[in-house]
């Protein structure tokens, strides 16, 4: 999928991207991140950075070199050359995938939808259904082999080359020792990539993510360095200072890959979602505000001219429903919108990346199609436009009436997400430097971001709308999975 300049949403100006920036320097030259990986903290210090007691401070000259080091190309082969692509960090092209690291499979049954522990013939059964999906261009580990841990990357690099014919994404590497017997299995590390999740919220380095980004680069992997801090709880609450310490978090990344190995193949994947501070914590991935943050992330990652790792349509529905086809076409719509080239768990996630289903990876190729389709059918049309229109068509191809009422609850969920809550001012900015400085610098940071919330639930940060409960008709999407050899 390629869409036109036109198309690119732009929710932060130039000068809005850079002040993030500047801000997300400040951050990581006075505060830093801690690193308890003494290997790791002499590699930086080695090359500009200081120390103050466990945290190590970067310098903006170090960040804004490794920005300008990195690849800003990167080829993804494929065991069928048809599928291979390449992410070029100038240009729209959109490639979609699975994800996750489920727990749960959700099964239709005749009393209803039912969820059981997923395991290995789960994870054969949806590699070859997506497989045959046409709008899956990739596929990232969706589930987990019910294997003991110390087997579990040789088992899924068994079944991911016998099962898998486009570019594979093994998510998280489990056993650094295994590599090179991974590799052995699949026979070809270009079609290979991976996932590393650096940072803990708030800016805490994870020593054994940093042995694997080392192992993993050593190879030439690409991989996708992640952070998902949830605001409200690992990071602050406010839009504006969760997208600092998100880019933060990244940024130091980068200055570490760059440092393991000049002109790193690295995309950027900022996740930056919030917490149902109304009731249990849990996280919100698919509700406007957390739309419209992880869609800044990626706009960021686009001004750095950096090859982007997009998530969307992670939905927070325990079953396929209407509502969650509604949740997920804006998510899509605005990751595309907002310049992500590779957007990761795109497909058949439910209930918060705990669960998958059959069902709906094959809702979500459906729905898919129907997006790109809007995009390639309105080139001048307003983002809330095509956002509106797919929504409705995808509603009604699943047998939902969509009247008045679900066409303004749609609409007002686009314009939360359309829409700045909170000011980019240099002060604003700065007093959300301080909210990040005295979390990571007391014992217990959630308090201090719980405790900063309740402005932002004043102002009506988290979306609190309505529902859009109708049955589905899956009589086609029953009729798929038959014929794919799935039920």
């Amino acid at each position: 999928m390629i869409i036109s300049d036109i198309q690119r949403i732009k929710m932060l100006s130039p000068a809005e991207m850079q002040s993030v920036h500047i801000g997300t320097c400040r951050l990581l030259s006075e505060v830093g991140v801690k690193v308890t990986h003494e290997g790791i903290a002499e590699m930086l210090i080695s090359r500009g950075a200081q120390r103050k007691g466990d945290r190590v401070l970067i310098p903006q000259n170090m960040v804004e070199n490794a920005l300008a080091e990195t690849a800003k190309v990167i080829q993804f082969d494929a065991p069928d050359p048809a599928y291979g692509f390449t992410v070029d960090a100038l240009k729209n092209q959109v490639k979609f995938g699975t994800g996750g690291q489920a727990l749960y499979v959700v099964h239709r049954t005749s009393q209803g939808w039912e969820r059981r522990p997923a395991g290995t013939e789960d994870l054969k059964k949806i590699l070859a259904l997506c497989d045959q999906l046409k709008q899956v261009d990739f596929i990232t580990r969706p589930v987990e082999c019910d294997v003991p841990e110390d087997q579990m990357d040789v088992e899924k690099a068994k079944i991911f080359r016998e099962y898998c014919s486009k570019p594979m994404n093994l998510a998280n590497l489990i056993k650094v020792d295994r590599l090179d017997e991974v590799l052995e299995i699949i026979g070809n590390s270009s079609y290979l990539s991976f996932i590393d999740c650096l940072v803990s919220s708030p800016l805490v380095m994870d020593s054994s993510a940093g042995d694997k980004l080392i192992a993993l680069l050593e190879k030439n992997l690409p991989v996708a360095i992640s952070s998902c801090p949830q605001g409200g709880s690992t990071a602050p609450f406010s839009e504006v200072g969760e997208l600092l310490q998100l880019n933060a978090e990244l940024l130091f990344g980068f200055v570490l890959a760059n440092i393991i190995r000049p002109g790193a193949s690295v995309l950027y994947r900022g996740i930056p979602i919030t917490s149902n501070l109304y009731g249990d914590g849990s996280p919100r991935w698919c509700q406007p505000e957390s739309i419209r943050r992880v869609a800044l992330a990626a706009q960021l990652c686009r001004f750095y001219n950096l090859p982007c790792c997009g998530t969307a349509g992670v939905s927070d529905e325990a079953v396929p429903c209407a509502q969650g086809i509604s949740e997920k076409v804006l998510s899509w719509t605005y990751e595309i919108a907002s310049g992500a080239h590779y957007i990761n768990s795109a497909l058949g996630m439910l209930h918060q990346v705990m669960s998958v289903s059959y069902y709906q990876y094959v809702m979500d190729d459906i729905v898919l199609g129907i997006v790109k389709e809007k995009f390639k059918e309105h080139q001048t049309q307003e983002i809330s436009h095509i956002a509106l229109n797919a929504a409705v068509e995808a509603l009604s191809c699943f047998g939902v009436p969509v009247d008045t009422d679900m066409e303004a609850e749609l609409a007002a969920r686009i314009r939360h997400i359309e829409n700045p809550l909170e000011p980019y001012s240099d002060e604003y900015i700065n007093e959300q430097l301080a909210v990040i400085e005295k979390a990571v610098t007391q014992s217990k940071s959630s308090t201090v971001f719980m405790t900063k919330a309740r402005k932002g639930l004043r102002g009506g940060y988290l979306y609190r709308g309505n529902r859009i409960d109708v049955p589905l008709d899956l009589s086609q999407v029953t009729e798929r999975l038959e014929s794919f050899g799935t039920l």
